[in-house]
């Protein structure tokens, strides 16, 4: 097992055959020390500017859709607004595979500036997480389809319960008369 499946099979642990959501990673990057900033490519709030313009990260963030900084005093995750819950999903991925698989050691910021085997560690990483998650759907599926099927077969006891055989054309099984049938003798009364 390399060093990244061993660090996405402990992130998973913690899920137990449940999917994970954006909200999970965002605690897990928060557990890591680190911080969410959204930013936009086009205008941002006064706080987010000033933020990448006095790390010098202005130009870079235009260029990327997530990426990760840290220097001794600041960990953030910087991830671009307005993006869907599946963009979301791998990005965050993505950089916690950065982060979990420590190639902030050896650079301030992840992305451009990484080198090509930290891409695809992180990219493996991510890799891992949303097949995971992907591998949990159906069963919450199945989960979710046995309950229907059982609130079904409720409801037709239900019915059958509340209107009689004739009313419904249903024949209904016969049932023998206990009285009528003799059961065989037991062991001990047998001679």
């Amino acid at each position: 097992m390399t060093p990244v499946q061993r660090e996405a099979r402990t992130f998973l642990s913690q899920f137990h055959r449940r999917p994970f959501t954006v909200s999970d990673l965002e605690k897990a990057l928060q557990e890591q020390g680190f911080s969410l900033v959204e930013y936009s490519r086009i205008s941002n709030g006064k706080e987010v500017a000033t933020l990448l313009t006095s790390l010098r990260l202005f130009d870079y963030a235009a260029r990327q859709s997530a990426f990760t900084y840290q220097d001794p005093h600041l960990r953030i995750v910087f991830m671009q607004e307005n993006l869907s819950q599946q963009e979301q999903m791998i990005l965050l991925s993505h950089e916690l595979g950065h982060i979990l698989c420590r190639h902030l050691e050896r650079s301030p910021a992840t992305g451009p500036g990484s080198s090509v085997l930290q891409e695809q560690e992180a990219n493996e990483f991510a890799s891992i997480l949303l097949r995971y998650n992907r591998r949990c759907r159906p069963r919450r599926i199945a989960l979710w389809g046995g309950i229907g099927i059982a609130v079904a077969a409720a409801l037709v006891v239900l019915i059958l319960c509340i209107f009689p055989a004739s009313s419904t054309g249903i024949s209904q099984p016969s049932i023998p008369d206990a009285s009528t049938k003799r059961l065989p003798p037991r062991r001990s009364e047998r001679q």
